[in-house]
């Protein structure tokens, strides 16, 4: 086995160096998402120390020398800060120190290392961010993204299918089937063995054949369509009401957007009977799903209480700075002997947080709340800011909304999961908000060129002699 890997890991340098001056850096972090998520730690991985090398770090690895490759050889150029910039760098920056300053923790009293969360779910994807925001971006580049978290889509809707009706020998990676690895053995769960991770990533993938169908021709659009049908199918059969809360947000938000004023009116009419009907036969169905997996999902549905009770306690000892990143599972502990209510929290002992903002608030306090939050906010209005320029191109507006979709299946799954323990979802957050930000800010670099070269203009006056003096 060891040769082997020897020998593929040689053979990819060679075709690395190869179309290392060809390959767009864009196109690169798309595959890094695809073929990091498919081919994680559980197919293959090498210790190295304290860290595990993989497929996808590996191919990491090789996209931020590149980019630092081709800055130095001057074929690109790093473009300007922006707000959101400045956000990720001081939330990274942040939690970095405040892992740091928290004391090393006893690996017997925790699920998840506080250093591989660090590393996975922060420092790659802000890698992932700092090559995407400074690729050169074109409409090609963006429809080949699209076209491959299409075909990203489509393998993980099979897959997913597939698992749900124990069609086992069209499952792949082999590690999926085994019921022994993960959790949600019994429902689409996909190459990261957790229902909640496929569903964001079907939902991704979704929005992206919705808007690469307008840039293709007319038997693609078909293809696309059917493509998409398969991903919702798929999607249902993870039986994770936060993914369908975030594919359905995004339905209601993004095609009303599109579409012209007038027809706005109508479109919220049927949103609101689909709605209507949809609360009236399936909203007992939303508490209980009908899992395979055990333990009841209702009781999930209340066990959310019993999340908020314990960390609401444990950010009011800690508010400013939290417990420590990556401590909510050992600190938790004493809090659950609370007998001041009649919440059950003893069922928590053995479960990591099942919310983004809440762990983020317990762990780092308000200080690191804040920074997530803000980046957030600045996404979604750079993100908006370029779906509503109306002087950007039909493509950049199209990214715009894009990236509005994802944040609103995130955003939606975060209230839900803690993120932060599933690496992959922030690596398709960076890689969508890096393309937006990277657009956003050769938008306002164009349009200071403009005014500048506008100012000149003014400032040159003609002499009666017919001669250009310039005005001081």
């Amino acid at each position: 086995m060891a040769v082997l890997v020897l020998i593929f890991a040689a053979a990819a340098i060679v075709w690395g160096v190869i179309y290392a001056q060809r390959v767009s850096l864009l196109v690169g972090g798309t595959i890094f998402v695809a073929l990091g998520y498919i081919f994680n730690h559980h197919f293959w991985n090498i210790g190295i120390g304290p860290i595990s090398l993989t497929i996808g770090r590996l191919l990491l690895v090789g996209l931020v020398v590149l980019l630092g490759w081709r800055w130095y050889r001057g074929q690109i150029e790093l473009r300007p800060l922006t707000g959101s910039d400045w956000l990720a760098a001081m939330l990274v920056g942040y939690l970095t120190l405040r892992f740091l300053l928290t004391p090393a923790a006893n690996f017997a009293e925790i699920s998840v290392s506080p250093f591989w969360k660090l590393i996975a779910s922060f420092w790659m994807p802000a890698a992932l961010y700092l090559v995407v925001r400074n690729a050169e971006l074109s409409q090609r580049t963006w429809k080949m993204m699209l076209a491959g978290l299409t075909l990203l889509g489509i393998y993980l809707a099979i897959t997913g299918i597939a698992e749900i009706t124990e069609q086992w020998w069209a499952v792949f990676p082999r590690f999926i089937a085994n019921p022994e690895l993960g959790t949600h053995f019994g429902r689409a769960r996909g190459p990261t063995l957790m229902s909640a991770s496929l569903g964001v990533f079907l939902a991704a993938t979704f929005w992206a054949a919705w808007f690469l169908w307008a840039h293709v021709a007319r038997r693609w659009q078909l293809v696309l369509m059917a493509a998409m049908g398969l991903m919702c199918a798929a999607l249902y059969f993870t039986f994770t009401r936060s993914t369908w809360l975030g594919l359905a947000g995004g339905l209601a938000i993004v095609p009303l957007l599109q579409c012209s004023r007038r027809w706005r009116p109508v479109l919220l009419g049927v949103m609101g009977i689909v709605a209507i009907v949809g609360v009236a036969f399936v909203g007992d169905k939303m508490v209980n799903v009908g899992r395979k997996d055990p333990g009841s999902s209702s009781h999930s549905v209340y066990q959310r209480a019993s999340f908020v009770y314990v960390s609401m306690n444990m950010f009011a000892d800690a508010p400013m700075f939290g417990c420590g990143f990556g401590r909510f599972y050992d600190r938790k502990i004493p809090y659950l002997a609370d007998r001041r209510q009649q919440i059950e929290l003893e069922s928590l002992r053995e479960l990591d947080h099942h919310n983004t903002f809440l762990s983020l608030l317990t762990e780092t306090g308000m200080v690191g709340f804040a920074l997530f939050v803000g980046l957030l906010i600045g996404w979604g209005r750079a993100a908006w800011q370029i779906a509503s320029d109306t002087t950007a191109e039909h493509w950049v507006k199209a990214q715009g909304l894009f990236t509005l979709a994802v944040l609103i299946a995130y955003v939606t799954n975060a209230l839900f999961h803690d993120l932060m323990l599933s690496p992959s979802e922030q690596w398709l957050l960076c890689l969508t908000t890096g393309v937006t930000v990277g657009l956003q800010s050769q938008l306002r670099c164009r349009a200071t060129c403009g005014q500048r070269s506008e100012q000149k203009h003014a400032a040159r006056a003609v002499s009666p002699l017919g001669w250009e003096a310039v005005v001081t």
